[in-house]
């Protein structure tokens, strides 16, 4: 008789071992994994396959060695279950090579691998400094001093109710942080799966309808207020443009003659500390059509700028050698508003604005993809199907007009 080499797991516990499952339990439905009725494949990052099973003594089990191909993987599981049925089952102890010294496992302590994870990724200095801060005020004090493999599925669940629905948007991201580092353990092999099994978090529903600027209400922007805070918002709603890109944009960024502006940079503040660096994401980094409406004034603003003309100045200035402040953008916007009478309006609302005007006059996912930034197809098919229902108003009203019969020719 042939008996299957087997090592146990040490972390065992029931929310582990309910992923597993017997040879009579029910099929498993996680993502990325294989869907049997007994036992789960995974695939590691390394391209192998690991194979686990819940065994007769209610103990999770892994074969002692990966496998290259995953019908491999999967002929070992068929074997184990045979012999389980057989009643022929038994597990050992993989052997170790002679005269070398059985480790105790290492125990992780999730603090320290929260840090050396953080600091390992690359991140944009406001992504680190949420980060940390998310780990400071919301994860550390609950999973802080915890070894990462008795952090439990419950507990993960309480820690997120207790933070409450009031506060979505932070426990959305400190809960997708907490995730994303559980991951790495799984990766690493320091637990059997991860305790973050929270389902839609982060699908939250947009309560407020937001209606685009029109062009009429961005046209009295245009006529009523200076330069100086006219061209930083109309530069959000024709262009597509960031707070921040907004800010950072430099007097060579900025092509009057060609009409393109180059995005580079992105203004952030951090801690006090006014930090210019790359965009919010590499697709960020891109270069906008500027529309010719816009030319003539932002010519006169470049000939104005005087002494601070260089092409490494900054285009919308602020004290000394540093770029608009957020504070005067802020301002510049609530004038915006009042003559728009659109108090409704975020700044961010700008750029949506760009983008719908954009799709209404027939970009494609592609163009949009790249005229605004976006990193996935998704963000801009919110604005195309907002394209799509004009479309379908307009026919609606020439429906109308071929009924009347009272078409005008031109």
């Amino acid at each position: 008789m042939t008996t299957k080499r087997t090592t146990s797991s040490p972390t065992s516990d029931a929310g582990n071992a309910s992923d597993l499952r017997s040879p009579q339990g029910k099929r498993s439905t996680r993502r990325g994994r294989s869907k049997r009725g007994f036992g789960r494949l995974d695939k590691l990052p390394s391209g192998k396959w690991r194979a686990r099973y819940l065994g007769p003594d209610g103990q999770v089990h892994s074969a002692d060695h990966t496998f290259v191909a995953k019908i491999d993987a999967e002929g070992w599981l068929v074997d184990v279950e045979r012999s389980i049925s057989r009643g022929e089952w038994q597990a050992l102890v993989a052997p170790r090579p002679a005269l070398v010294k059985e480790e105790a496992p290492v125990e992780v302590v999730f603090r320290d691998l929260a840090g050396d994870e953080v600091a390992r990724r690359d991140l944009t200095p406001r992504t680190r400094a949420l980060y940390e801060s998310l780990l400071d005020r919301l994860i550390l004090p609950e999973f802080g001093d915890q070894a990462v493999a008795s952090i439990t599925p419950k507990q993960v669940r309480a820690w997120f109710d207790r933070m409450g629905p009031e506060r979505a948007v932070q426990r959305s991201h400190a809960y997708a942080l907490l995730k994303s580092l559980l991951a790495v353990c799984v990766d690493e092999e320091l637990i059997v799966v991860n305790p973050c099994r929270i389902r839609s978090v982060g699908r939250r529903k947009s309560t407020r309808a937001m209606q685009p600027a029109t062009v009429a209400e961005l046209n009295r922007v245009a006529d009523r207020l200076p330069p100086g805070q006219a061209l930083p918002v109309l530069l959000a709603a024709w262009c597509g443009l960031r707070s921040g890109e907004v800010r950072a944009l430099r007097v060579g960024d900025v092509d009057t003659v060609t009409g393109w502006i180059h995005v580079r940079q992105g203004v952030t503040r951090i801690k006090g500390q006014v930090i210019v660096g790359p965009p919010k994401t590499p697709a960020a980094i891109r270069d906008v059509g500027i529309p010719p409406h816009l030319l003539p004034a932002l010519r006169e603003w470049r000939a104005g700028l005087g002494e601070r003309r260089a092409r490494s100045a900054y285009f919308f200035p602020g004290r000394g050698e540093l770029p608009m402040s957020e504070k005067a953008l802020r301002y510049a916007f609530d004038q915006a508003r009042d003559v728009m009478d659109r108090h409704d309006l975020t700044f961010h609302d700008l750029r949506h604005t760009a983008a719908t005007m954009a799709a209404q006059n027939g970009a494609t996912t592609a163009e949009l993809m790249a005229r605004m930034g976006h990193t996935t197809a998704q963000m801009a098919m919110r604005y195309q199907h907002a394209s799509r229902q004009r479309e379908q108003l307009l026919a609606g009203r020439l429906a109308e007009l071929a009924r009347g019969g009272d078409g005008a020719s031109e």
